[in-house]
């Protein structure tokens, strides 16, 4: 699990935040509002219900990804989505590929439980309306599916596995409270977010933005939207307080994080929030 109170602070913080990683198509990275017609602040859990400080969340829209022109390494992408699960995916079936915290969800036009019943995973009972399935050979590794979603995570440990898997689709059900909904950091942020083609955020809990220093960023959200030649990016950084905030210091560790074609064209504050967009040819998404 994530536990990061002390990081994504501006300098070196700002960096921290992975941006040249993301770009990268890095698959590590372990997203927006339900106008796009997948809603991920669903499946966003508390963290604090897992005793963790933070939760980090990844989204790319595979379909659109996948289909822009000028989009290098589609076949490193097609491999990352697929390289988990039996060769009855595709990458092109998949229409949104989502991360919270351990847990990767899939959805698209495929059919998860053929795709599970080709991995020679064993039954493990069900949660809601998914049927879950474990591996003995794979400690740690749980899958679940209720045909139209897939679901996998996996951990050192089957039960923590098991915890998050559960409470990711207890989170999707209603059954538990969404980070959105009882953190306003959090939902401050992911608010001002206006695209699903490729989203970052990591959100720290009350409690752990409670012992922050004023410089803290405490919430971000890094996007990218793909326009052709052009992939327009955002960073917004939710600091600790507004007293914190150095627009001057942000916009050098942002510059500083940028690709060298890249550029910085706006950065504004707003209280606690600073947001900086950038532009950056799609050959180097």
């Amino acid at each position: 699990m994530h536990s990061r109170r002390d990081v994504l602070r501006t300098g070196a913080g700002v960096a921290g935040t992975g941006m040249l990683a993301a770009l990268a198509g890095c698959s590590d990275v372990p997203v927006v509002g339900s106008f796009f017609g997948f809603d991920y602040t669903e499946w966003v859990y508390d963290p604090d219900t897992l005793d963790s400080d933070s939760v980090t969340v990844f989204l790319m829209n595979v379909e659109t990804i996948l289909g822009a022109d000028k989009v290098p390494n589609k076949g490193d992408l097609r491999d990352q989505i697929t390289s988990n699960y039996s060769d009855e995916l595709v990458a092109d079936d998949v229409k949104y590929s989502l991360n919270v915290g351990s847990t990767e969800v899939l959805t698209g036009s495929f059919d998860g439980k053929g795709i599970v019943d080709g991995m020679g995973f064993d039954g493990d009972g069900s949660h809601g309306d998914f049927d879950l399935y474990t591996d003995d050979n794979e400690e740690g590794a749980v899958i679940a599916t209720d045909g139209e979603f897939l679901i996998r995570t996996s951990t050192l440990e089957y039960d923590t596995a098991r915890e998050e898997i559960e409470l990711l689709i207890d989170t999707y059900n209603g059954d538990a409270d969404r980070f959105a909904d009882v953190n306003d950091d959090f939902g401050q942020v992911q608010g001002e977010v206006d695209t699903d083609t490729y989203v970052f955020i990591t959100g720290q809990t009350d409690s752990a933005a409670e012992d922050a220093d004023n410089q803290t960023v405490v919430t971000t959200a890094i996007t990218a939207d793909i326009d052709g030649n052009e992939t327009t990016g955002t960073y917004h950084l939710l600091y600790a307080s507004e007293d914190g905030v150095d627009l001057d210091q942000a916009e050098s560790d942002i510059e500083s994080e940028l690709s060298e074609d890249a550029e910085l064209t706006d950065i504004s504050q707003d209280g606690r929030l600073v947001t900086a967009k950038f532009t950056t040819p799609t050959e180097d998404f």
